[in-house]
């Protein structure tokens, strides 16, 4: 998995679903499912994108990579425009809501007032987030010092 979200940072996507649909076969668990899904966003592949952020949720609706979940699930139903992106999206910022994470949400909450969506910015900034948010909770979950250890104290 660490390699693989090296490729996706790196924008080289094709590298990057290789080790992840490696470590979904290996462990069909939520992560590994989530990564893969957004890698089959980023390269075009929405179908397949659709139908592995749909099995991690599936999977796992409370780890912290629900966030990536949902962001990138709307980001695919925007991309075939479904209104379903919208329900996602409320999620999404509900979720940064009610964990008081540090996150502007403002942007995102005209998106859905308005009723239209920039798709480059959403997914510029979902991707920017969620990478925040797993690195952050990741420091946490290992002792390191971070975000969450200075809020909540250290593991």
């Amino acid at each position: 998995m660490f390699i693989g979200k090296e490729y996706l940072k790196e924008k080289k996507y094709d590298k990057a679903k290789e080790f992840f649909l490696q470590a979904s076969i290996t462990q069909r668990d939520s992560p590994s499912l989530a990564f893969l899904g957004a890698a089959y966003y980023k390269m075009g592949d929405v179908a397949n994108a659709e139908r592995t952020i749909k099995e991690a949720e599936e999977i796992d609706k409370d780890s912290y990579y629900i966030l990536r979940i949902l962001g990138y699930k709307s980001l695919i139903m925007f991309k075939q425009n479904k209104p379903e992106g919208f329900n996602a999206l409320t999620r999404y910022v509900k979720y940064v809501k009610q964990s008081q994470l540090p996150m502007e949400m403002d942007e995102f909450e005209r998106m859905i007032e308005k009723n239209t969506v920039d798709l480059t910015v959403l997914d510029t900034k979902i991707e920017e987030q969620t990478s925040w948010y797993e690195d952050e909770m990741k420091r946490f979950e290992d002792g390191e010092p971070g975000y969450f250890s200075e809020k909540y104290g250290h593991r």
